[in-house]
């Protein structure tokens, strides 16, 4: 995923240095990679069945960065453990663009 340079909002895909500014981007990417472990943690936990620890992940992942990626994943959760209420307000939050 391509990471928008906090100082210049260019578009980069490779850092360490953005491709515009050559601002530091090293920490951003850093951060966009923790965000993307967690995100693959959470969904090889809800491929074991372990809902609580894929829950876990996804508000790591959320805490990093807020995406419609963990959304839709948390709503699948919710959905899962039959918490449809829940699901349906992940659902609208993610396809909406609502603010979480």
């Amino acid at each position: 995923m391509p990471l928008a340079c906090p100082a210049c909002r260019a578009s980069n895909d490779a850092g360490p240095a953005c491709r515009r500014c050559k601002a530091d981007l090293a920490l951003c990417f850093a951060v966009e990679a923790q965000r993307d472990r967690a995100l693959a943690a959470a969904r090889f936990a809800l491929a074991q069945g372990n809902f609580d620890a894929a829950f876990a992940h996804v508000r790591q992942a959320a805490r990093l960065r807020r995406g419609t990626d963990a959304d839709a994943l948390r709503a699948v959760l919710h959905l899962l453990r039959r918490e449809f209420a829940s699901a349906w307000h992940e659902y609208h939050r993610t396809t909406s663009g609502a603010p979480t």
